[in-house]
């Protein structure tokens, strides 16, 4: 086993390649079974980790909002019309794209802020 002043500490990110590194270092320094230890300790450590940061979202959070339904069939006849507009040559098809996206960016911008505030009046 290595003496432990040879490691040194490293603060990132470490994505697949870098965990088999990382692994693999500590095996040459620890052995198979102390690796082991701390792999376990570190998964551990992950796992409380992201229990304790995360959110709980129940089924009533989510409850679609009532505005939903006109606001998605307004949008759908909004494009129904600019297709219309294309394809009587009024509309280009670079400013159909541009009307378009606009059009399903505002609905859905909408629906989110009407969710965010539904959302906060279930967490009183």
């Amino acid at each position: 086993m290595a003496e432990r002043a040879n490691l040194v500490f490293h603060n990132k990110e470490i994505d697949g390649t870098g965990m088999k590194r990382l692994i693999s270092r500590l095996i040459d320094h620890f052995g198979m079974g102390y690796t082991s230890h701390i792999l376990d300790q570190l998964k551990t450590l992950g796992f409380h980790q992201a229990t304790t940061t995360s959110i709980s979202l129940g089924i009533e959070d989510l409850l679609t909002i009532p505005s939903k339904g006109w606001l998605v069939q307004d949008a759908e006849q909004q494009s129904f019309l600019l297709e219309k507009h294309y394809y009587y040559g009024a509309v280009h098809a670079v400013e159909k794209l541009r009307q378009s996206v606009e059009i399903w960016y505002a609905t859905s911008e909408y629906l989110k802020q009407e969710m965010n505030s539904n959302f906060w009046i279930t967490e009183i």
